[in-house]
């Protein structure tokens, strides 16, 4: 591992992560023993079950909480062997599980999420617990407040049990750290469940837990979601707002940050978000959050109506790999086979776009390089980390040099701020993109777009610090905050992957950035693939019904 720190640091917090790691390893343990006193045969019979099944039974004290939880504690503790997603597992739900079985066992009128199990993203709050999202400097702080929706969650009688891994200070797609490790996709170890809820996305899709919650301020929930196989939305930001979280990088640009779900399936985000969007308890918590109810009616509708759908393969910053460009395309083919209108989408001024997104996460990149002080650099994001340590010039300047090379890289080495004047000049010009951006989408009248949920499919652990310019096809969504769901659309074919060689089908010259793609996405037989719905603000309901539609069409 790298450091940017002091010998005599380096040694405290080596000695503050090993310290840690014992005590980690001593809580799996005990969990271990509490979880081998259930039967195995009645385990597997409660893994086996849906959301919905689970929560039907739970409902009709088929199960009890304590049980389903040994079930799932079970579950979590062998994944976390394989993949290594878990950061805490919280002892205390097993106190939580008994106390929901005293209240609400064989009784009516238990709360829609009575005894259901979920993960929590390693950077939610949880009293008694770090939030050190990967920095060893912020071990032994415990916190004394609990995020607001892991807070409400608990009100429906949900049971948070697991805190899963994080990328270090959230900066990245690889989900790894110097404190907590690697974790692996639970589809192929030696790549990436993505980032930054890349715990979450593993765990989910590993069949860890029965839903997990996370955060998006520049793909954070739908990155995973793609790399795993499994489904997520992007909410805009106003519609669900999360407080006593650690946002990764506060005081951040004009990205709307979002909180949302991993589900095996779009019916169980429907559910989800029906349950808390427009809650008059969830308000309480988060006043900020906009009173709007999910229309559970009108989701389904939109299953039924014929729409005027945009569509674009190429953002025309960053061509996707074969694989992620065919998906789109059959996708596009399933949705006019069916009566849809299917109009070309062709993303307004993409180089501008690339420079404001780049600019609004990086900023000046000193708080960024700030995250990483007094801390060891884990050995996946020491690439990451000596670029932010490049000096303006330098990197204005290899900046201009890489224009004929590689525009992305070009792009991406100008990408940041040098003053207030620069800050200002940036936001005025985020506003007249989402204004143009706007104003095409009503010129074409559009009621949802089908795009590339990623540019690659999951990568090794060794790529996604240099490929960081990848997270555009999401970012956008932040910028504009608009609605953004994946759903899984099969899997990368022997095909895709000959075709990613051939210089015919995608050409990558001389530019080092899109042969740095190709050799991230060599060998990628079976990984999953999906595409991204995007909808105009508020109009989740939309999102979804389309996202039903895909999922159907897929099956």
């Amino acid at each position: 591992m790298g450091n940017i720190l002091p010998w005599s640091s380096t040694k405290i917090c080596q000695h503050a992560i090993a310290e840690n790691e014992r005590k980690r390893q001593a809580r799996f343990k005990e969990v271990r023993e509490k979880c081998a006193t259930l039967d195995g045969d009645l385990r597997d019979e409660i893994l086996a079950l849906s959301l919905f099944e689970l929560r039907d039974a739970l409902q009709s004290d088929r199960y009890t909480a304590s049980t389903v939880l040994l079930a799932y504690a079970w579950k979590a503790m062998q994944v976390q062997e394989q993949i290594n997603c878990v950061i805490e597992f919280l002892i205390e739900s097993f106190d939580e599980a008994k106390v929901l079985d005293e209240k609400f066992s064989m009784k009516p009128n238990k709360p829609p999420l009575y005894g259901v199990p979920f993960s929590v993203k390693g950077n939610f709050f949880l009293t008694g617990y770090d939030c050190t999202v990967g920095l060893a400097k912020l071990l032994n702080q415990p916190l004394d407040k609990d995020c607001s929706l892991v807070t409400y969650l608990r009100q429906q009688g949900g049971v948070p049990f697991v805190y899963t891994n994080v990328p270090q200070a959230l900066l990245s797609f690889v989900c790894s750290n110097s404190v907590y490790g690697t974790t692996k996709n639970p589809l192929d170890h030696t790549r990436t469940p993505g980032g930054s809820s890349g715990g979450e996305g593993a765990i989910v899709a590993a069949g860890g837990t029965p839903f997990g919650i996370g955060s998006d301020l520049a793909g954070s929930l739908r990155i995973p979601a793609n790399m795993c196989g499994i489904v997520s939305l992007k909410p805009t930001e106003g519609r669900l707002i999360a407080t006593n979280t650690h946002p990764g990088v506060p005081g951040r640009g004009r990205l709307a940050l979002s909180f949302g779900f991993f589900t095996r399936n779009v019916d169980e985000q429907i559910s989800l978000f029906e349950n808390i969007l427009g809650s008059e308890e969830y308000k309480k918590l988060s006043p900020k959050t906009v009173p709007l109810p999910l229309n559970k009616d009108l989701v389904y509708e939109t299953t039924n109506k014929k729409l005027k759908i945009g569509y674009f393969v190429n953002d025309g910053f960053l061509k996707p790999v074969p694989a992620c460009s065919r998906v789109v395309q059959e996708t596009v083919e399933k949705l006019r086979g069916e009566g849809h209108e299917m109009i070309a989408f062709k993303v307004p001024k993409p180089e501008i776009l690339a420079e404001i997104i780049f600019k609004n996460i990086a900023l000046g990149g000193e708080y960024m390089l700030s995250l990483y002080n007094n801390d060891i650099v884990d050995e996946h994001s020491k690439k990451f980390v000596t670029m932010l340590k490049v000096p303006y010039f330098v990197r204005y300047l290899a900046g201009f040099f890489l224009q004929s090379i590689s525009p992305q890289m070009s792009i991406m080495s100008q990408g940041y701020l040098t003053g207030v004047d620069d800050v200002r000049y940036n936001n005025e010009k985020t506003d007249d993109y989402i204004q143009e951006f706007s104003n095409y989408w009503r010129e074409l009248g559009l009621d949802a777009l089908i795009c590339p949920s990623f540019p690659v499919p999951p990568p090794p652990h060794e790529y996604p610090s240099q490929i960081g310019a990848c997270c555009v096809s999401t970012a956008i969504w932040n910028l504009l905050d608009w609605p953004a769901g994946v759903v899984p659309t099969g899997v990368v074919t022997k095909a895709d992957d000959e075709a990613l060689l051939d210089e015919k089908q995608y050409p990558v010259g001389n530019n080092i950035f899109l042969n740095l793609i190709r050799k991230a996405s060599k060998n990628s037989h079976n990984l999953p693939l999906s595409v991204q719905i995007v909808t105009p603000p508020y109009e989740e309901e939309l999102c979804l019904g389309l996202m039903k539609t895909v999922e159907n069409l897929w099956k």
